[in-house]
């Protein structure tokens, strides 16, 4: 069974310019959660409230340190996953293009 997240829109710091350092952005948070539907269900619910306190309550130079941390915290969480992906994006940060990267484990 696999959960899907889609357009989880949250303010956050993250990011080396200064301006991301100084003022939370927009980042889009897409994820898509797989384990075993043995009669126990994984809550939706209780994996977006972990990514808003994770996310708003911290900040992160990089996309990539923010993924590792929610990677090793959402295994800690979450132990009945078998895989997951989830992808930070970053909608404003560039005019003509959207900005983001991916972890799967």
């Amino acid at each position: 069974m696999t959960l899907l997240l889609q357009n989880l829109s949250l303010k956050a710091i993250i990011g080396i310019l200064p301006q991301e350092r100084e003022i939370p952005q927009e980042i889009i948070i897409d994820g898509e959660f797989s384990y075993e539907y043995k009669g126990e269900y994984l809550n939706y619910v209780e994996i977006v409230e972990f990514l808003k306190s994770e996310i708003e309550g911290n900040s992160y130079g990089l996309l990539e340190e923010a993924l590792e941390d929610l990677r090793e915290k959402i295994q800690a969480q979450f132990p009945s996953l078998t895989h997951f992906t989830l992808s930070i994006k970053k909608p404003e940060i560039l005019s003509d293009c959207i900005v983001g990267a991916k972890i799967s484990v």
